[in-house]
This record gives structure tokens, sequence and C-alpha cells, in this order.
């Protein structure tokens, strides 16, 4: 099997959604018949180093991915498409600005109109299960982009809920569809702990529901027992990622 060679993408723009996050959008001839339509869309960006104004990226093989010789490995985290539109030509991601920023929130930072970066083809397996009586997604603000892609997603008329922790009212968002939308503020606690309260005191619909959830790994994992085995949601309609550690 050929694996996918990384397209070659370059910045058209950058927006401060809000005090933390960032929206860089993306185009260029490479994007044409990118597959990034559906919810929850994983990309693996790859990342110029020092010294690189465009990153380093494989060429596809049929014994996986063949580096260039003599050049610096990119430095490559994975993101959601937060927005493909293919008519534009454009592709949104949103950066999380933590504190001591690594290298993808750097970037995204400094990145001005034409720099380059690399994004792999899209993976992803959540689909919304029509027969669910409910729908529950659970994140912190690393998870914002894919829960917007999830919302646009769910079923009309079937009802929804979304408990989403952030630092503080700055940093809410607006978000597409019709799901009842409960913000949970961290202020000065640590990451996760305010969520798994919050949804473990939560009254939810009864029924068959299906969750999604991501964000901090230990709170994820937390969460994730909770609705297994508390809430006795069925172990294949629990969607969980962890997408970062706090440590």
């Amino acid at each position: 099997m050929t694996t996918t060679a990384p397209r070659l993408l370059q910045v058209r723009r950058s927006e401060q959604i809000t005090p933390r996050m960032i929206r860089v959008t993306l185009g260029g001839e490479e994007l044409a018949g990118f597959p990034g339509e559906g919810p929850d869309r994983r990309i693996k960006m790859f990342f110029p180093v020092e010294g690189q104004e465009r990153p380093a990226i494989p060429r596809a093989s049929t014994g996986g991915p063949v580096w260039p010789t003599g050049e610096a490995r990119p430095a490559i985290r994975t993101y959601t498409v937060r927005r493909f539109d293919a008519g534009a030509g454009e592709l949104d991601v949103d950066f999380v600005l933590h504190e001591g920023h690594g290298p993808a929130a750097a970037w995204a930072r400094a990145a001005g109109p034409g720099a380059w970066v690399g994004v792999s083809e899209p993976g992803g397996r959540y689909v919304p299960d029509p027969a669910a009586t409910f729908h529950l997604i659970l994140g912190d603000e690393t998870a914002l982009p894919a829960v917007a892609t999830v919302l646009q997603a769910l079923p009309a008329g079937v009802p929804a809920l979304a408990f989403l922790e952030v630092a503080d009212t700055d940093e809410e968002q607006r978000l597409p569809g019709s799901a009842e939308i409960h913000w949970v503020h961290r202020g000065g606690r640590e990451a996760g702990t305010p969520l798994v309260e919050t949804v473990r005191a939560a009254e939810l619909p009864d029924g068959a529901g299906q969750a999604w959830l991501a964000g901090e790994s230990a709170a994820v994992r937390d969460l994730r027992k909770h609705l297994l085995d508390d809430r006795k949601l069925d172990r294949r309609a629990v969607y969980a990622t962890g997408y970062w550690r706090l440590r």
C-alpha cells in the first residue's frame, strides 16, 4: 500500500479568535482534492525547524514515507480541521496558545502570509449514531475546533448537550448547531478538574446516548470511566481521545 505524501500549503491569513486561540487559514495548489469534509477530521502538521523556509516532508512509497536525505526533520503535531472550503481552496486550523508555547503554537503566532507548512491526509472515525437518543459532547479549549465540527454534524431534533472547559469568559466561542452549551470556567484550578466535576454532577437525558470527548488525557480517562461505569453508556458509543497531558 502506498502512503500519500503530505501537502505543502501556505498561510493566507491569521485571526485571533480569543486571547488564547489563533486561527490560521491555509491555501495553495496542493490543497486540490483534499478530503477535508466531515466531523473530527484529524491531520498531522509538519512545521519547519530553525533554518528552514519550508518543512522537510517525506515522499510517498510502497514501503512507507521516505524522508529527504540531509534535511532536518520537521516538528510534527496532530490538529483538527476547523473548516475546509473546497470552493475557496481554504483550510482553517485553530491553535491554542498554551503557556510555554510549543513549536506548533510558536509557528502559528509568528506565521505571516506565505509561511509554509505541511499537512497530511485527514483521518477520523467519529460518525453520529442516528439511533442515539441524545448526544453528549465534552472537551476543553484544545478540543473546540473538533467540537465545532461535531456539533455541525449532529442530527436535528435529537437532544444534544456540550460541557466545555475554558480558562474564563474571554475564551468562550460562538459554536454552530443547536446543542445546549454549558461553559465551565477553569479559573486558577487544575485543567480538567472542573469539567470532570461538572459532568459528574450534571443531569443527562435518559436513553441510549452517544458521547464524544477530548482534551487533557487524565480528565478524558476519568470522564470515559464515569460514562461507562456510572452512566451506563455503551462502550461502542463513547469516543474518547486524550489530546495532551498536564503532567
